[in-house]
């Protein structure tokens, strides 16, 4: 338990490049578990903390395949910027740093200020200079640039840092767009209007929130295709610890000041892991989650971030229930994960080819 605490107390003054794993359906980013080095959740390389495999996650209680899932992203997109700058400018955001000072200022206004919908830093007053997050994603949903809806291999057409160093497979290479990935049968058959289940894992936790979306497969993969069709949540998500344990949250919707206009997206359930400071430190951040993660006991008997904190952990799978829209034609569809980051200029993407009948 001591030895655990101090990891993550360690980890807590860092900000690295991501990353968040979809597990199921599973997506076309994970098409690298289909060779040797990388199948059985296994990694030719394993990543610090932990040495574990680099998007190491859990299927459940069970090792999923995820492969580089978590490395296919989009880095340096702020709201209100026409494009990404790759990180150019560097991943994080804890300077007020303004990606696009030419653009007009009032594209770049967050439309996220109130406190229940943010989660880092929430007791600054949205606007102002201590109010270092508000030109990240999640502080209007949707409306930061992307490379490509399905991500791009390491973020950016350059190594990310922060261990977001994607390695060039037979598949795929460093700098790829996920739209160009091959098509990767799921198995997954969705009824039109039915409640379904998806699974998703967070390697590092950048707090923000997360929407899916679904583009047809003979349609133009892109992000305006997405936007067309976002996926409303069914209800409350569940949330499974490492010992299997399941906990049924209040999920947090949000609907005001999203993209497109309207549309659904579901605040991240795990605690954040970081607070930027006045005086320049980092520190770990006031938690807005539920009992029994957010257990007030001695802090001398708890993890230093709280039970459920998703930092560097591979043990959480949160369970989202989706309704799949009556009005969808039957045939081939992709399924768009989209999470916007609020510690980061970061957008997290994954997608998966499914079937509507």
């Amino acid at each position: 338990m001591i030895m655990l605490r101090t990891v993550l107390l360690g980890a807590c003054v860092l900000l690295v490049a991501a990353h968040s794993n979809l597990i199921r359906p599973k997506p076309r980013n994970a098409i690298d578990s289909l060779l040797p080095a990388w199948k059985n959740g296994t990694s030719p390389y394993v990543w610090q903390p932990g040495g574990k495999p680099p998007c190491g996650c859990t299927n459940g209680t069970s090792v999923c395949e995820s492969a580089q899932t978590c490395l296919w992203f989009s880095v340096g997109c702020s709201i209100g910027c026409d494009t990404c700058d790759g990180g150019t400018q560097g991943a994080s955001n804890p300077s007020n740093k303004d990606r696009c000072p030419g653009v007009n200022p009032d594209k770049k206004k967050a439309t996220i200020n109130d406190p229940r919908h943010r989660t880092i830093n929430v007791d600054a007053p949205a606007g102002s200079a201590a109010d270092w997050s508000r030109f990240n994603p999640w502080r209007a949903p949707g409306s930061a640039p992307v490379y490509d809806p399905c991500g791009r291999a390491s973020g950016g057409p350059h190594a990310t840092s922060g261990h977001g160093e994607f390695t060039n497979t037979t598949y795929a290479h460093m700098g790829m767009m996920g739209s160009k990935l091959p098509k990767y049968p799921s198995g997954t058959v969705w009824k039109a209007g039915s409640v379904v289940e998806t699974l998703w894992s967070l390697r590092a936790n950048h707090g923000g929130g997360y929407q899916y979306r679904l583009c047809p497969l003979n349609s133009e993969l892109t992000e305006a295709c997405m936007q067309q069709t976002p996926v409303p949540f069914a209800g409350n998500s569940k949330l499974q610890l490492g010992d299997g344990t399941m906990l049924t949250l209040n999920s947090t919707f949000v609907t005001e000041g999203t993209l497109p206009e309207g549309g659904t997206w579901q605040m991240n359930p795990l605690p954040g892991w970081s607070e930027y400071h006045s005086d320049g430190h980092w520190g770990c951040c006031k938690r807005w989650f539920d009992p029994p993660c957010d257990d007030h006991t001695d802090p001398k008997e708890r993890l230093g971030q709280g039970k459920c904190s998703g930092e560097w952990n591979t043990e959480f799978t949160t369970y989202d229930y989706l309704r799949i829209p009556k009005h969808l034609d039957a045939g081939e569809y992709v399924l768009g994960f989209r999470y916007d980051c609020e510690a980061s200029a970061q957008v997290w993407q994954s997608c998966a080819d499914v079937t509507i009948v």
